[in-house]
């Protein structure tokens, strides 16, 4: 830390946060391996690139693997890196909200906050609900009789079963900033041990022939309709088109990698520790990512065979169960639910980082019932009431998406691809928007920054907006798998707009200071002493 001590850093982290205008309230004891931990775990290569494995098979055949992954890598890079510099100029909790609005005004900061927001409580959502659904596929069913897909009181077990997953992790969350440090280094650990014993048991003892490696780029889509014709002949640009949308499974993987700004209020030299926790997320995730999904895919037998008999721990589980044996006493069925409690650890980083960002939102009076929202617990530090807020909402999403698929005739099996095309949507359009605030919004945070791209950020900011114009469309398109996604990211931003013109264009004032530099130092003594009373 350049010769300074550990306290010396923070009393830095502090001055810097006081010029944002905000008081220490958030326990500031996260480290840099801690920051980049919590975006690594949500970006959970081990949730988004097994949980839509099936769909990319369907779509792109074993090319959404071999080109869609690192095609989808590059581009996210990019993304990230501009994303990094912006972090490393403000290092606040609010993270894109208050890029947005210093960068612009506070218009385009409450818009890219609710994009954020509406994103935020979908990949919470979609996370949690595959946790759910893979542990009772992997454990619940086989051991307590408990099948994901039967109704209790005319909802699925899986949902219900995401309700308990998520009240545990609200317990956790709430208890502090250590607990969710711990949990999220724990959880990159888990994530690289099991990549690496599934990507080598595969290969090593693996029961069925390795493909060719020309296999792993062969562009053919294997779904079929319910009629039983090709999935391509009923899309626009026939095999290019399927393959197209294959590429949500590995955009969606690559979401919520902003985590590590949204805690920034409780890393150890913020400016720099975030940047890199952007960034290096995304990098890491990348090369463990293309290791599993290639021993995955080239260990497979025909691809029609797996979607044929995936069950209801999808292809990825079928894989595994074929090559290493099925159930909890074969090597199969132990990876299998290793893989369901690494989306658990996501769950769990996906809760925490965005009731951070709910509360930074609240703290600026952005949304009803930011009074309560925007409260720290003043015995663990943590924004407790923004960790349940936003865990009920997730929950309540999937519960109505569920509600309107069944209404409308759609099979609810298919719910996690509309959950996953909107978070991917909302998510990106929030960082989009922050990047084309840091190339034409106001320059002056080029001199705040500690992480530079130099010559190459405007070229690089500029390519990741064009990119994300790019997929827009793709994961909003009305496909047969993924029917609700437009409908209910039009239906959001139908109510955005009545909103923003009915109340938030005038009275929504933006990020505002706390207090004068005497009266923020006052608030943290309040903590402080709230901390010592209650023995925490």
């Amino acid at each position: 830390m350049q010769g300074r001590s550990r306290e010396e850093v923070i009393q830095q982290d502090i001055r810097d946060l006081h010029k944002l205008g905000y008081a220490q309230e958030l326990f500031r004891t996260m480290g840099g391996f801690s920051n980049f931990a919590i975006s690594f775990s949500i970006i959970s290569i081990l949730t988004g690139a097994v949980i839509l494995f099936n769909y990319g098979l369907a779509l792109g055949g074993p090319a959404s693997v071999g080109i869609g992954w690192p095609l989808v890598t590059v581009f996210t890079l990019l993304i990230a890196a501009t994303m990094a510099e912006i972090a490393s100029a403000y290092p606040t909790a609010g993270g894109l909200y208050y890029w947005a609005s210093r960068l612009r005004n506070k218009d385009w900061g409450w818009w890219t906050a609710w994009l954020n927001l509406g994103g935020q409580i979908s990949i919470v959502a979609g996370i949690n609900y595959a946790a759910a659904f893979y542990l009772a596929a992997t454990f619940l069913n086989p051991v307590f009789g408990i099948d994901p897909n039967v109704e209790t009181l005319g909802v699925l077990n899986a949902i219900w079963i995401t309700g308990v997953l998520i009240l545990i992790e609200i317990g956790f969350n709430v208890a502090g900033t250590r607990v969710v440090a711990f949990m999220n280094d724990l959880s990159v650990w888990w994530h690289i041990g099991f990549v690496a014993a599934i990507a080598i048991l595969l290969f090593v003892a693996g029961s069925q022939p390795i493909h060719d490696l020309g296999f792993l780029f062969s562009v053919a889509p294997a779904g079929t309709t319910a009629e039983g014709a090709p999935i391509a002949s009923i899309l626009p640009f026939g095999v290019a088109g399927a393959f197209a949308l294959s590429l949500l499974q590995a955009q969606w993987t690559y979401t919520g990698y902003d985590a590590s700004a949204h805690v920034a209020e409780e890393t150890v030299r913020a400016r720099a520790a975030s940047a890199w926790g952007v960034f290096l997320s995304v990098a890491v995730s990348a090369v463990a990512g293309y290791v599993v999904l290639t021993a995955l895919t080239l260990k497979m037998t025909d691809p029609a065979d797996v979607l044929a008999n995936s069950t209801g721990g999808g292809g990825v589980a079928y894989i595994l169960e074929t090559n290493l044996g099925a159930g909890l006493g074969q090597l199969g069925g132990l990876l299998a639910l290793g893989i369901a409690f690494a989306m658990t650890f996501a769950g769990f980083s996906s809760i925490a980082s965005s009731g951070r960002m709910l509360y930074a939102f609240a703290r600026d009076d952005g949304m009803p019932g930011s009074g309560w929202l925007k409260k720290v617990s003043h015995r663990y530090r943590s924004p407790a009431n923004s960790v349940i807020a936003i865990s009920v909402a997730s929950w309540l999403l999937i519960a109505l998406i569920y509600v309107l698929t069944k209404a409308f005739g759609g099979d609810p099996l298919f719910l996690i691809a509309g959950v996953t095309g909107v978070s991917t949507v909302l998510l990106y359009w929030a960082y989009g928007l922050c990047i084309a605030l840091g190339l034409w919004g106001d320059q002056s945070w080029r001199n705040e920054r500690v992480w530079s791209l130099g010559r190459w950020s405007r070229p690089m900011a500029l390519v990741s907006v064009v990119w994300i114009i790019l997929i827009s469309p793709l994961f909003l398109y009305p496909f047969p798998l993924n029917p609700a996604a437009l409908a209910t990211t039009a239906g959001f931003l139908v109510l955005l707009a009545i909103y923003y013109v009915v109340w938030a264009r005038a009275r929504f004032k933006g990020p505002h200071r706390m207090g004068a530099e005497a009266e923020l130092t006052e608030i943290e003594k309040e903590f402080e002493q709230a901390a010592e009373q209650l023995g925490g």
